[in-house]
């Protein structure tokens, strides 16, 4: 589950730049569902491995990559969004 998060991760920012060329709200939606779900599937997986007592924060943790990678990007270009509809109405 953990490396299904990075992967969707990966996918979430991909479906951005897509979103950002073509201003579709397709696209919009598609990026958010797929960070959404990475941010989701990343703290199960975390949550998991702390209750079996294996969870270890290094650099090799996919559920932590992916979960902080989905959130950082979910926040930054939901911030960019607001900002660009306010300015462009």
């Amino acid at each position: 589950m953990g490396l299904s998060s990075l992967i969707l991760a990966g996918l979430g920012i991909v479906a951005v730049m897509f979103h950002y060329v073509t201003h579709s709200v397709i696209w919009g939606i598609v990026c958010t569902l797929l960070l959404v779900t990475a941010f989701v599937l990343g703290t199960v997986e975390m949550k998991r491995k702390e209750k079996q007592g294996d969870f270890v924060s290094n650099m090799y943790n996919f559920a932590m990559l992916g979960h902080g990678t989905s959130g950082v990007v979910t926040v930054v270009c939901g911030i960019m969004c607001i900002i660009a509809n306010v300015m462009h109405k």
